[in-house]
């Protein structure tokens, strides 16, 4: 069975269209690039498939009990906010620090888990938020311009990270 079939999807905010009969299907072990320019809907597919926008026409099919990781493209946190890592972690999950602790050393980052979010550098938060959506062994994982502000380094260790949990996942 496919892990997602999106079929003639189409969403609009108010007015303004966004998507247009998409149709997409994603089967186990596939890798697909969603390419296009700013605002051309991206972000909005990921939350359609996500549950987190209402379609205005078509469906979006999620196998029953997908277990469903995001990277969000940006993460805004209140800088005033006391917030540790692990504290952060355990807002996603409930699940024991075992759980924690492993997802950050897949992304070799289980040192920051007593650090403040406020303090991470632009590569660190986007191993922390990588960590905190592989915290729940997902099927899919959904990245939606997880390198956006790392320099070409921070890019190419990121994707290496990514490639090597898929493979050793698989």
């Amino acid at each position: 069975m496919k892990l997602i079939k999106i079929t003639n999807l189409s969403i609009r905010y108010g007015q303004n269209t966004i998507l247009t009969d998409v149709n997409l299907s994603l089967a186990h072990g596939e890798i697909v690039t969603i390419v296009g320019p700013n605002g051309s809907g991206k972000t909005t597919l990921f939350k359609a498939i996500i549950g987190t926008v209402p379609t205005n026409t078509g469906k979006v099919e999620v196998k029953p009990n997908l277990k469903i990781g995001y990277v969000p493209q940006q993460l805004i946190i209140d800088q005033t906010l006391p917030l540790t890592v692990k504290r952060f972690l355990k807002l996603a999950r409930k699940k024991d620090a075992n759980a924690f602790e492993k997802a950050l050393n897949l992304v070799e980052t289980e040192d920051l888990l007593e650090h403040q979010m406020s303090s991470l550098s632009g590569g660190e938060l986007q191993r922390v938020l990588l960590a905190r959506a592989l915290i729940g062994e997902p099927e899919l994982l959904l990245l939606d311009e997880a390198t956006r502000g790392l320099d070409q380094p921070g890019v190419a260790s990121f994707y290496r990270k990514i490639d090597e949990i898929r493979n050793n996942t698989d």
